[in-house]
């Protein structure tokens, strides 16, 4: 598996700040959460994670190591900027992009994954999506800020598909397991 790569982990940080409108309220939590669905669908469907970010468990779900430092570059470079806003009685750092991302980096396969988590999550809150991050196994199996591998997407939540169920009854009744 390839290594971290700081480039297009700035570039799609850069993408999600352009793609999403300001009434999608884009704060760090929610920033971390579309970085780690983006890698860990990446993962799953294409083997290797988009960015080779290192996620950690922390409060809000899973974290990206790179985060701070990230935005701390790209603010500098005014790639992106941080605007105090009120978002439903609270203060949120709404990050926006002020240039357009460089994606020559970045696989069809890649952008698809991509727009896919944009579209499914884009504008669901960060309350919402970190309370799903909360039901992964890969962040409730870690111990915090211990690294999430990659591979614990194939963990999914715990919970077994009603499918699993039925055929688990089946081959029960017919073994004579119950």
């Amino acid at each position: 598996m390839a290594g971290f790569n700081a480039e297009k982990f700035q570039e799609l940080i850069v993408y999600i700040a352009k793609r999403l409108g300001p009434e999608a309220a884009l704060g760090r939590v929610k920033l971390a959460k579309l970085l780690m669905k983006s890698d860990f669908r990446a993962f799953a469907r294409l083997g290797q994670p988009i960015t080779g970010a290192t996620y950690e468990k922390w409060k809000h779900g899973h974290l990206p190591r790179e985060l701070l430092l990230a935005e701390r570059d790209l603010e500098n470079a005014n790639a992106i900027a941080s605007e105090r806003v009120e978002y439903y009685g609270k203060t949120l750092n709404h990050i926006t992009a002020r240039r357009d991302p460089r994606m020559a980096s970045f696989s069809e396969d890649e952008l698809a994954i991509i727009e896919g988590v944009l579209r499914e999550f884009g504008h669901e809150s960060a309350t919402y999506l970190s309370d799903a991050a909360h039901r992964e196994l890969g962040w409730r199996l870690a111990d915090w800020k211990e690294v999430i591998p990659h591979n614990t997407v194939f963990l999914g939540d715990g919970r077994a598909a009603d499918e699993d169920i039925r055929r688990g009854e089946e081959l029960a009744s017919q073994h004579h397991w119950n």
